[in-house]
């Protein structure tokens, strides 16, 4: 597997996930995708590749600096969102036909059984997605998706007639998509129009399978806003609020002793019954607080 990692400090202005900020992203991504990005590492041999790497574009040099701390390899450049992806297609098709290559935007939260789903995934279909589109669910699709569901050893999969631009395919398919993936009209302007690609390619009898429940998920709040109600999955609020909840003892701890207990009492107070995305917010709204004292 061949990952390609694209992020950028230039992306549309949207309500992402609280607490889930580009670093926290990415540093989620590498902890679940730590077996494919770290196999075989030799620190003593120099010729050593990592099989992930990272396309910064338009990134300041804060985020360029996080990125090396990586130690994974970092490509420059300032093509913007659309130019990125080509950017990163091209590398891909650098690899052997049949490698599989996992393409990944900046702002996705992986659980950990990602890796090994997208190899099962892949055995049954050209492209695979790891992100159950909620829009699927919605009147957009008359509440439902009409589609084929099959089963592999470790997850319920449907075919999907899109996804976004987080996904896997093999570099062979890849090739054979080439003029579709780097048609002017769909990836050649600000912006890739991935439900326009992806409805390009069923038609070449091609195939998008989705793993359900998803293992992956899209932090943009943007659709959320659309319907007026949380689409999001609950294990990734869940993540968050537990990255809050670290922060936050972060923070107490180096308080003086009168004020952490202060400060402990209101957090008990404020977080009680609280779940889910009440907590989430509960939890933002204290460290805010705690910042300005």
């Amino acid at each position: 597997m061949k990952i390609f990692y694209r992020i950028s400090d230039k992306s549309y202005d949207k309500s992402k996930l609280i607490g889930a900020t580009k670093e926290v992203c990415l540093m989620n991504f590498c902890k679940a995708f730590a077996g494919v990005v770290f196999e075989g590492f030799d620190p003593s041999d120099k010729s050593y590749v990592p099989p992930m790497r990272i396309i910064a574009d338009n990134c300041e040099r804060k985020t360029i600096k996080m990125l090396n701390k990586t130690g994974l390899p970092v490509t420059l450049t300032s093509e913007g969102n659309a130019g990125s992806f080509r950017k990163a297609f091209e590398m891909a098709l650098e690899e052997d036909d049949n490698e599989f290559v996992y393409f990944c935007e900046d702002d996705y939260l992986h659980l950990g059984s990602a890796p090994d789903l997208l190899k099962e995934g892949i055995k049954r279909s050209d492209y695979v997605t790891l992100y159950d589109h909620p829009d699927k669910y919605t009147r957009y699709y008359n509440g439902g998706e009409f589609s084929k569901v099959i089963k592999t050893a470790s997850s319920h999969w449907r075919y999907t007639l899109s996804t976004c631009m987080t996904f896997g395919a093999k570099v062979k398919t890849l090739r054979e998509d080439k003029d579709i993936w780097l048609d002017d009209e769909l990836t050649g302007k600000d912006h890739p129009h991935d439900h326009f690609i992806f409805t390009k390619i069923a038609e070449k009898n091609r195939r998008v399978a989705v793993c359900i429940p998803g293992v992956a998920c899209h932090v943009d709040m943007t659709f959320s806003g659309t319907v007026n109600y949380m689409l999001m999955e609950q294990w990734a609020i869940d993540m968050m609020v537990d990255e809050l909840s670290n922060e936050l003892d972060d923070i107490q701890a180096k308080l003086p002793q009168e004020e952490k207990a202060k400060w402990r009492n209101m957090r008990g107070s404020l977080l009680f019954e609280k779940t889910g995305q009440g907590r989430l917010l509960a939890l933002d709204a204290l460290r805010h607080q705690i910042k300005k004292t």
